[in-house]
């Protein structure tokens, strides 16, 4: 039974392989970066470069869910074959155990050959990143998913999600289709709903202070809100103005007419004298004591650097629960709906 599930497998598993070839080769021809924390910090090629190694590590779960997973059980039902092997005293529970444990395996292994390429490339780049750059923290968004173990769980899952797909519609190509777009989807929400709330984020308030609060424009009914300095090497989630309480509340409306008030006329239309700079500064600070005094405060949630393996670690154990749960599921189907 191994030896026939390899021998399906083996077209598959060399086309993964000669993709992984072709990008180890332009990685090794191109030569690792010369980064510097510097401006610009990467020359335009190494940061094509760079970005492409991060979507190809995207890129290739994707792949294997549609092209590994989604024909694995749609295939041999479309052909018949599925009925050949149990009439030989093979249970259904053995032959699709034997496929998914030889796909999950191979799954792994691709994507561990290419994540471990690819951060070796990348090494340079990624000790000096900051969040003003040459690239961004092993903690941020984009980055996140293509560092670490979390490749190797996205994998693991899309193969499952491409079996289950497959069970389900016992037909290849809707298969790969739905297996291509929930996965899409699945990505999405995990960065937007899942990952932010995978470990409690750190929560701190702050003061404002006219000299280094950030001002934003929010609309004609909001005209001014202001943002505090984001903390240092972190992934930040949110700001948010609260009061004393930790209640979200409003900006206060006196607060723009305070900072950038009308001065060139009076309350009767009269020319006033120009303020001196010495009297703008004094002026905004009064605002800045006012509103501190009012008890207004940003509470800023975000995600230091430092937790970069804790949240690496919450995430793979995520997806791969998701993905056992998702080939029990399949399983349990192949064994009460497929004849």
């Amino acid at each position: 039974m191994t030896w026939l599930t390899l021998r399906q497998f083996r077209l598959s598993a060399i086309s993964v392989a000669a993709l992984l070839t072709v990008v180890a080769a332009v990685l090794v021809v191109v030569g690792r970066p010369i980064a510097s924390p510097e401006p610009p910090g990467l020359t335009p090629d190494y940061s094509t470069y760079y970005y492409m190694a991060i979507i190809a590590l995207y890129l290739l779960p994707a792949i294997i869910g549609a092209f590994w997973g989604a024909p694995m059980i749609s295939r041999e039902v479309e052909n018949g074959t599925h009925r050949l092997v149990w009439n030989q005293s093979v249970t259904r529970t053995r032959w699709l155990l034997n496929k998914m444990g030889i796909g999950a395996l191979a799954a792994v292994v691709a994507m561990g050959l290419l994540s471990v390429l690819v951060m070796w490339w990348s090494s340079p780049i990624d000790t000096i990143a900051t969040e003003n750059g040459p690239a961004g923290l092993p903690i941020a968004p984009m980055v996140f998913g293509a560092r670490g173990v979390v490749p190797l769980a996205y994998a693991v899952f899309a193969f499952a999600l491409g079996i289950t797909a497959s069970a389900l519609l016992r037909r290849t190509v809707p298969a790969i289709a739905v297996t291509l777009v929930v996965f899409t989807a699945f990505q999405v929400m995990t960065l937007n709903l899942v990952r932010p709330n995978l470990i409690p984020p750190v929560r701190e308030t702050h003061h404002f202070a006219s000299g280094t609060s950030l001002f934003h424009y929010a609309g004609s009914e909001s005209p001014y809100q202001l943002r505090v300095p984001d903390p240092t090497h972190s992934w930040v989630l949110e700001q948010q103005t609260v009061d004393r309480a930790g209640n979200p509340v409003q900006f206060p409306a006196w607060f723009g007419g305070c900072v950038f008030p009308d001065v060139s006329t009076d309350n009767l239309g009269a020319r006033r004298t120009p303020e001196t700079a010495e009297e703008s500064v004094k002026r905004r600070d009064e605002c800045f004591d006012r509103l501190n005094a009012e008890g207004y405060q940003q509470l800023v949630s975000h995600h230091p650097n430092s937790r970069f393996w804790a949240l690496q670690g919450a995430e793979s154990a995520f997806y791969l629960v998701l993905a056992a749960l998702l080939a029990w599921f399949a399983l349990h189907w192949t064994r009460r709906r497929i004849s």
